[in-house]
């Protein structure tokens, strides 16, 4: 089960290059994000060099459930504006759950 939930809000110009996320003692749970708001257009990579990654488009309500080396590298390439009316003033928000303690 998840033990920590990253809440990230993402206004219409923002984006978010691909990164790694490094801060769990035990990388085997996989991490769960859901998408609320406007659409984004998400990307997934790989640690292995070279890194090849692929990106897909997420509308709101959408769970990506990431395992393996792609749940370390990952970031946002854009933001859809105006493809939700979740949020009253547009924008995207993101819940990225993470076990961070061994089992």
């Amino acid at each position: 089960p998840p033990e920590a939930c990253l809440i990230n809000f993402y206004s219409e110009a923002a984006k978010m290059g691909l990164h790694q996320d490094r801060d769990e003692a035990d990388f085997h749970a996989p991490v769960v994000s859901i998408s609320l708001g406007d659409a984004a257009l998400f990307r997934v990579g790989q640690v292995s060099s070279p890194s090849p990654s692929k990106s897909f488009r997420l509308e709101s309500g959408d769970v990506v459930v990431m395992g393996g080396e792609g749940r370390l590298i990952y970031g946002v390439d854009r933001v859809y504006p105006d493809t939700s009316m979740l949020l009253k003033s547009g924008g995207r928000i993101n819940l990225t759950l993470r076990r961070v303690t061994k089992p």
